[in-house]
């Protein structure tokens, strides 16, 4: 500071300003590379990579299905819920939370009403099934249609599923606008002292989970989507052994998983697999 500088109010307070600043940004920098922080953003990364994997898994296992490449309307758009998907992750990475859930909240609205339009119009051509999409049957602008989904799955859980996924998109839909939770969550912050960009763990942690929600949501969607026999194959003879996939964390998934505990390769121990799949769950339902 250049003499006489003190005697100027405005500086003096930039200068307090700023450095109070550096001092923020390096305890963020302190708490970034903590290994409560690491882990949490481990799991994220984990996340969208076996999102990746698993999507890619089921177009493969789905492919001796002929009319699933040709005719359905949901590959055709897991480039879309990728792309989204990563893009939420590195706006996590940067400290854009907000973001990251404007991310999630398209990544339902696709997953849920192509995944619709392909179960109610299953006897159509794709440009058919495009036409129907495109139409004024199909509100594409929330995710109510998940409740016209059988939901084979899901057993009698599928309407408290389905109740999920619509608290899903809403909570995601609430950092599209200026809605009043998002004003009063701004204001609590700032009474807390926490900017953007120095998110908490436990902000990471919420984030973590919504996208972990929000991923196996499509993921079961896709499993719904190729039935039960490609999904059976996956998820005994593939999935089931890799222990660190992230979506063994969701007790959704779990529910699916459990649907095929009556195949002749569970039965010599299906106590084991009972204790291993309740020992995965990190997010009951």
């Amino acid at each position: 500071m250049k003499e006489g500088d003190s005697d100027n109010p405005l500086l003096e307070a930039l200068k307090n300003s700023m450095q109070e600043v550096e001092k923020k940004s390096s305890e963020h920098e302190k708490l970034r590379a903590s290994e409560a922080y690491q882990s949490e953003l481990a799991f994220l990364r984990q996340t969208v990579r076996d999102l990746i994997h698993t999507l890619r898994l089921c177009e493969f296992a789905a492919s001796r299905w002929q009319d699933f490449g040709e005719k359905y309307l949901l590959p055709r758009h897991f480039d879309d819920i990728v792309e989204a998907a990563l893009t939420a992750q590195l706006a996590v990475e940067n400290g854009a939370l907000n973001p990251a859930r404007r991310e999630l909240r398209y990544m339902l609205e696709v997953a849920v009403n192509v995944a619709y339009v392909d179960e109610i119009r299953a006897k159509d051509s794709f440009d058919e099934r495009v036409a129907f999409y495109r139409g004024k049957k199909v509100n594409k602008s929330n995710v109510d249609h998940v409740f016209g989904l059988p939901l084979r799955l899901f057993g009698e859980h599928k309407n408290q599923f389905a109740t999920s996924v619509r608290s899903a998109w809403v909570r995601a839909s609430n950092y599209v606008h200026l809605t009043k939770r998002r004003i009063d969550e701004k204001l609590r912050l700032r009474e807390q002292g926490i900017s953007l960009g120095m998110e908490t763990v436990d902000m990471l942690k919420d984030i973590a989970y919504e996208v972990n929600e929000v991923c196996s949501i499509v993921v079961a969607l896709t499993f719904e989507t190729i039935g039960p026999s490609f999904t059976g194959d996956l998820l005994v003879d593939s999935l089931d052994g890799q222990d660190e996939w992230a979506f063994h964390a969701n007790g959704y998934i779990a529910l699916i998983d459990s649907h095929f505990d009556y195949k002749h390769e569970r039965q010599g121990r299906l106590e084991e697999i009972h204790q291993r799949r309740e020992n995965r769950i990190k997010y009951r339902v």
